[in-house]
């Protein structure tokens, strides 16, 4: 290893004693090397006198130049194993729980058939959590519904899903508007034009089961709700969209569910489903890599064969 890799690990694990376990080596040894490595720069890259270990201002700029050069030189190992290898290698793909469990399957079956070779690992996460991957390399592709900034990010959009109001039957009695059924929301009349939208307000004095922050339905309900005027009584804040859907169909609470997910749930008749109309309640699903890096022929195999399964 290179004293630019000691110091990086130092770096990731806080501590000389920590990275000398995960290097295998004696910290001493691990010490002497980061030592050498800060008498070449001119200055110390750690500030010993804080536990955990911080970076000085020179560290910070040495280990955001070590990112850069690790990122160079992975993509230069990517370029030499697609001459070598052409498509054999790995696709590592990230994306939420809902997203994964609904529409990955089909992609992965759809690309595996045609690349055969490439071994493909999934990474569940958030949202931030996946396109800070994304960005340093760890992630080849994200799939996800939430906003993609375009100036760092490449996106392509295959689907849309509709996001629907899901209220307990045995909360619905005084509300006027039309529900519609699982079996109608599977047939797609909830699309139709004519289509009778929900008010927002008639559900004011009902619990609702949100998603917690960092999640994207959790930012779409707090503007709908801003816009709205209404300050919803919120009984839970949840992690994953089937949770809500278990939840609300046990009677604890109205949420907002995609269409998607509703019909592929098991079927009940437990909840009623309402349409409102708002943009936000429109839902894009997309898949995206990051502009600046070099990308293998894995990663425009998956992106090509996305584009045509969104064709199809």
């Amino acid at each position: 290893m290179t004293g630019m890799e000691y110091v990086y690990t130092v770096y990731e694990e806080k501590s000389f004693s920590a990275a000398a376990k995960k290097l295998f080596m004696t910290q001493p040894a691990l010490s002497a090397a980061v030592k050498k490595v800060e008498q070449e720069l001119g200055m110390p890259i750690f500030d010993r006198s804080h536990s955990p270990l911080r970076l000085t201002d020179a560290g910070q700029a040495y280990i955001e130049a070590t990112e850069k050069i690790f990122q160079v030189q992975k993509n230069l190992q990517r370029y030499v194993d697609d001459l070598a290898q052409l498509e054999s290698g790995q696709l590592i793909i990230g994306g939420t729980n809902f997203v994964t469990a609904c529409f990955l399957p089909n992609l992965i079956r759809n690309f595996s058939e045609k690349h055969p070779r490439i071994n493909i690992s999934i990474i569940e996460s958030s949202s931030s959590e996946l396109f800070a991957g994304l960005k340093q390399g760890t992630i080849d592709i994200v799939i996800d519904s939430g906003e993609c900034d375009t100036r760092e990010f490449e996106s392509l959009t295959f689907y849309q899903d509709r996001i629907m109001l899901a209220v307990p039957k045995s909360m619905t009695e005084n509300i006027p508007a039309p529900a519609f059924s699982q079996t109608e929301i599977s047939s797609g009349k909830h699309l139709q034009k004519n289509a009778s939208p929900a008010n927002l307000m008639d559900f004011k004095d009902l619990p609702f089961l949100l998603l917690g922050k960092g999640n994207d339905m959790y930012r779409r309900a707090t503007e709908i709700f801003h816009e709205t005027g209404l300050t919803p009584n919120v009984r839970l804040y949840l992690n994953q969209l089937m949770t809500a859907y278990h939840m609300a169909a046990a009677g604890l609470g109205a949420t907002f569910l995609t269409d998607t997910l509703i019909s592929m749930a098991a079927p009940n008749d437990r909840l009623n489903y309402y349409l409102l109309n708002h943009p936000l309640l429109e839902r894009e699903i997309f898949i995206a890599t990051a502009r600046s890096n070099y990308h293998p022929r894995a990663i425009r195999a998956f992106w090509d064969s996305v584009d045509i399964f969104q064709k199809n």
